[in-house]
């Protein structure tokens, strides 16, 4: 991991080298960069991949206050200044799918190609009831990682969906509380604020002033359950139809997290024949 100083933060970042164009991958509200391991590796060879902790996560600062899209796009500016790139591939899940979009949108000549991953549309309020599992575990002390881990594992939406990304993303995810055991390395008041900003964005205004071609892949089986989809078939369709050049996948069999923290053949396939079309 490097250390990348940007808008006075240091970020965390992860570089996977490869001979190609330049792959910047952003993950989601509680998230951190770990959650991209697994397309990483697959796509390294042919990419050069980066990846970072937003502002508040993971090992990258947190400070009181500045959580929102445009100052995420701010840091990714700087980053993007750091290593040197003009322009890069733009990989987005969940709220980074929304930072992503935001970034596409505001800086539309840095982009090439604008990847979706189950997010970059308004977020309906019932969904944000559904968030409160992967909520909770921040802020809390737990007596051990391996008790954690367990708390995780049975989590509805990851019974019988656990795997080695996962159990590599969660280890990540925490550092040593002050009752000697382990807490989520997520800033709770960067969360609240983050939450409170996206409120009052309106992503759908910016669908149709996207410039890049666009991937959107959604995940059916929702957060929780079918009902509780951060974008239903309907949305996606809504969303294809408004970004100019946009094809949509949907990736049976996964959920809001594991279409991402996991090797799944079809997404692997989607981004690859997106990354390799003229």
């Amino acid at each position: 991991m490097a250390r990348v100083g940007v808008n006075g933060v240091t970020l965390a970042v992860r570089e996977w080298p490869g001979r190609g164009p330049a792959l910047v991958l952003v993950h989601g509200l509680t998230a951190n960069h770990t959650c991209w391991e697994s397309l990483a590796a697959v796509l390294s060879p042919d990419y050069r991949v980066l990846a970072w902790d937003l502002r508040g996560r993971g090992d990258s600062d947190k400070p009181e206050r500045g959580y929102s899209l445009a100052r995420h796009s701010d840091d990714l500016v700087g980053l993007l200044g750091h290593y040197g790139l003009d322009q890069a591939v733009l990989v987005g899940h969940s709220l980074g799918a929304a930072i992503a979009l935001h970034f596409a949108v505001h800086y539309p000549d840095r982009v090439t190609r604008l990847v979706l991953v189950d997010g970059g549309f308004d977020v309906r309020a019932e969904i944000l009831d559904s968030l409160g599992p992967a909520l909770a575990r921040v802020g809390l002390e737990f007596p051990s990682l391996d008790v954690y881990l367990q708390m995780l594992q049975g989590l509805p939406f990851l019974a019988g969906r656990w795997n080695e990304h996962l159990t590599r993303y969660f280890t990540y995810d925490v550092e040593p509380g002050p009752g000697g055991g382990v807490r989520s390395k997520v800033a709770r008041h960067a969360i609240e604020e983050e939450l409170a900003n996206l409120g009052r964005e309106r992503l759908w205004v910016w669908h149709r002033k996207v410039k890049a071609p666009t991937l959107l892949l959604r995940a059916p089986d929702g957060l929780l359950g079918e009902t509780d989809c951060l974008m239903t078939q309907d949305e996606a369709e809504a969303v294809r139809h408004a970004i100019p050049r946009c094809t949509l996948v949907v990736v049976p069999g996964t959920n809001h997290y594991t279409i991402l923290l996991g090797d799944n053949p079809l997404v692997q396939r989607a981004l690859r024949s997106f990354l390799d079309s003229p």
